[in-house]
């Protein structure tokens, strides 16, 4: 899943609540640079088995929440 929203600076919401991320292992720079991005539901992800998530929020400077809790109780934080 690496970089795999990267760059896509016209999106404002985006709802991945669906998808299924539990074989995912890198999750780096997903979202990076989403600039317009202001609302995203990732709630179900399953990050257990990533080990790399570096920079996934990257100069999103629209997003108005504070941090995310995964379905595995991960807390993914951004600003």
């Amino acid at each position: 899943m690496s970089e795999m929203f990267c760059r896509c600076t016209s999106l404002t919401k985006l709802n991945l609540s669906n998808f299924n991320t539990q074989n995912v292992t890198n999750m780096n720079d997903i979202f990076s640079r989403c600039k317009s991005l202001t609302n995203i539901n990732i709630s179900n992800f399953n990050t257990q088995n990533v080990t790399n998530m570096s920079d996934i929020f990257c100069k999103c400077n629209s997003l108005k929440k504070q941090n995310i809790i995964t379905k595995d109780n991960n807390i993914i934080k951004y600003i």
